[in-house]
């Protein structure tokens, strides 16, 4: 008798785990979300801001910000191109920034001070899942 209990046990246990991840019951009031596959290219917004800053307002900063809108983590890489003043002179500059971010959060990629903002500057990112 002890033996049959155990085999219908074993084999409730077998068939929970085999089932596919979607079938599985999710935890109470956990959302359930399907994974990205792999090779799918990651979703992201980006966004660059002028602002002021420093006493009185005399600085200007450059800042980068990323979204990440994927259900995976992304690595970045920001590229910027652009102009600053160093003592007065106008000076080209290029920087690269590594970002790790995660889902659902924004970080800044970068802040710049003291540029040029009626030159403009560039900037490409590129994203991939960790």
């Amino acid at each position: 008798m002890k033996s049959v209990v155990l085999s219908i046990l074993a084999a409730a246990l077998l068939a929970g785990c085999a089932a596919a991840p979607s079938e599985r019951p999710a935890a109470a009031g956990a959302p359930v979300q399907a994974a990205a596959p792999a090779n799918a290219a990651p979703v992201f917004t980006t966004e660059d801001k002028w602002e002021r800053a420093g006493y009185n307002n005399e600085e200007v900063v450059y800042t980068i910000l990323i979204t990440n809108q994927d259900s995976r983590i992304l690595r970045c890489s920001t590229h910027m191109q652009g102009y600053y003043f160093d003592q007065g002179k106008k000076t080209s500059i290029a920087d690269q920034q590594l970002s790790t971010v995660f889902p659902a959060q924004q970080v800044k990629a970068g802040i710049w001070m003291d540029m040029d903002q009626p030159s403009g500057a560039t900037y490409q990112v590129k994203c991939k899942p960790v």
